[in-house]
């Protein structure tokens, strides 16, 4: 806005005369200047570009992708089928609402309806908050035909009003696992396949396939926590030693409530301790587990110049005391006082070092 002042000369009419007395009419003024004050608009007007009749926009369409004739046996036949034609479409499909009464099934864009706050006492803070929810008009509806025992799609809408994505990497119900992937990832898991390679599995089998490592990481701790039940994590590994009859002991604080170290080794490395005790090897890893525990380990070295784990210990600290509790029960499981270690490895440790030369001097 910018303001602006116009100056304009303006003639005087000439005054009434009226005379009272010895007053006399005026007469002869001169011309005066009046500031009259007016605001102008600056700015660039851009003329209305024409609109292109009978054009589509093909990233927002998607009636071309559902529009079939064909019939499912299944219910789960067909939304697998709107699924994949969701991918191929560039956005995902999800269930709004399923009847089984009266057998219909409406399915819509990932992005359809409005984002609702969780229901608390304290009002939510949504202050630079957004949501994937932008009220999308597209939707389908499946028929269950009970003359033919099968179902049909129809479509309600096929327009978007988003963008597509290029790439469905990232979404959640693109990238779900079917229930056969999901056996795969644990089968995998069992024979201790590292989870990127679990990936690169399924990519593998299904080109479509766009699961991100998170949603794998997420099938196994939903499958651990299963198999752990009611147990905490401490409880299922201790169940697990005993299940696989390991030899192991922990040690708890003074009150005789927290536990603080636990070891375990299996009876056939002891049996190897036993057979080759003269080299030993011993250090700590970190980052193994949710309580912050070292994990420290002791490998043994064979006659033929091949390793073998004697034990495992997680320590509450890595302190002179913890380090001699651990290698007491390693020395318990020596036969005799004669089958000592003579080579002892173990990194620049000064309360490991000192914690060697109290238990084998």
């Amino acid at each position: 806005m910018v303001d602006n002042v116009a100056s304009d000369e303006v003639e005087p009419k000439p005054a009434k005369t009226e005379a009272f007395g010895d007053v006399k009419p005026t007469s002869n003024v001169k011309p005066f200047k009046v500031k009259i004050p007016f605001q102008v608009r600056i700015g660039k007007i851009d003329e209305p570009k024409p609109v292109p009749i009978g054009v589509v926009c093909k990233g927002r369409d998607a009636t071309s992708f559902f529009t079939t004739n064909a019939r499912w046996r299944e219910r789960q036949v067909l939304l697998d089928w709107v699924r994949r034609q969701g991918v191929r479409a560039e956005f995902s499909v999800c269930i709004d609402k399923s009847v089984l009464k009266r057998p219909y099934l409406t399915m819509q864009c990932e992005k359809s309806g409005i984002y609702k706050p969780p229901k608390t006492r304290k009002k939510p803070n949504l202050e630079g908050i957004s949501s994937r929810k932008c009220n999308c008009s597209f939707r389908l509806k499946g028929f269950f035909d009970k003359e033919t025992n099968d179902w049909w799609l129809a479509m309600l809408c096929g327009m978007h009003n988003h963008d597509l994505d290029e790439k469905l990497s990232g979404h959640l119900i693109a990238g779900r696992l079917s229930a056969e992937e999901k056996k795969k990832v644990i089968d995998m898991t069992k024979s201790l396949t590292v989870p990127w390679n679990i990936l690169t599995n399924l990519k593998q089998n299904n080109e479509e396939c766009v699961t991100t490592i998170k949603q794998v990481y997420n099938v196994l701790t939903r499958w651990r926590k299963g198999e752990r039940g009611n147990m905490t994590k401490l409880q299922y590994l201790i169940s697990k030693l005993v299940a696989h009859k390991y030899v192991y002991c922990t040690r708890c604080n003074s009150e005789e409530a927290t536990l603080e170290d636990i070891f375990f080794a299996h009876p056939n490395s002891i049996k190897l301790l036993n057979t080759f005790p003269t080299y030993l090897v011993m250090d700590s890893t970190y980052k193994t587990n949710n309580y912050r525990m070292p994990l420290f380990e002791i490998v043994g070295y064979t006659s033929t110049k091949m390793t073998y784990s004697i034990g495992f210990a997680f320590l509450h600290f890595e302190l002179e005391e913890n380090f001699t509790w651990a290698l007491m029960m390693v020395k318990g499981f020596l036969s005799s006082k004669d089958n000592m270690p003579m080579v002892i490895v173990t990194d620049i440790d000064g309360a490991l070092m000192n914690a060697v030369g109290i238990v084998f001097p």
